[in-house]
């Protein structure tokens, strides 16, 4: 009869080790989701290049930008972007928050993001200070039912707001004398009949602003 062998253990125990350099070890990386993205060593940045988003999380610059974009945190802040990244494309964190920072920076930018959509722009000289002109603008009321919230708030020179039809505008106040040059520009609208109202919104809001200061 045959005797199952038996594994011999241990025997190279009183063997030297020898620790490899390290420049022949790989840089760790941790795993998140289906894809292994390599995590750098600073805090997060929105100055992601294509070929860094490609590699690490699979897809480029713009498919980001238009993911987030169509969704319902177009108009979100860092922090409930970067977590629906997380949970809902499977993103590590670093890189999540840096793809929303890049979004953000994206976003600040006026322009339209499809052909569908238009920019609405409208401008009004008011005999005013920009401090006077930024003091009425800067309250929620003035802006009726629609309004959803700032975005950003920039003292006497700019404000930038969202609207519950997930639009953005962004107004800028440029003081020039004794008048105030207020310039708006109104994002993301769908279709010319909302390009009117949108229009008629803005002049008649204007002209009551007008209105204020004159008193």
């Amino acid at each position: 009869m045959f005797r199952k062998k038996v594994k011999d253990t241990g025997i190279f125990d009183d063997l030297p080790v020898f620790q490899a350099h390290p420049s022949t070890q790989r840089e760790e990386q941790k795993k998140s989701g289906r894809r292994a993205m390599l995590i750098p060593d600073k805090a997060a940045t929105a100055n992601l290049s294509s070929d860094e988003l490609v590699t690490n999380t699979g897809r480029q610059k713009e498919e980001w930008l238009d993911t987030i974009f169509q969704s319902s945190h177009r108009e979100g802040k860092q922090k409930d972007i970067a977590a629906w990244l997380q949970n809902s494309h499977r993103v590590q964190k670093w890189w999540a928050n840096s793809i929303a920072l890049m979004y953000l920076k994206w976003r600040e930018a006026p322009k339209t993001n499809a052909v569908s959509h238009s920019v609405l722009r409208t401008s009004k000289s008011i005999e005013a200070t920009s401090f006077r002109v930024f003091s009425i603008l800067n309250s929620e009321k003035i802006f009726g039912e629609d309004f959803k919230r700032f975005l950003k708030q920039v003292d006497s020179e700019r404000l930038v707001l969202s609207f519950d039809d997930e639009t953005r505008a962004t107004i800028t106040l440029q003081q020039h004398g004794s008048s105030c040059d207020v310039l708006v520009e109104h994002e993301f609208i769908a279709g010319k009949e909302t390009v009117k109202d949108r229009t008629v919104f803005w002049a008649e809001l204007l002209d009551q602003v007008s209105s204020q200061v004159s008193r």
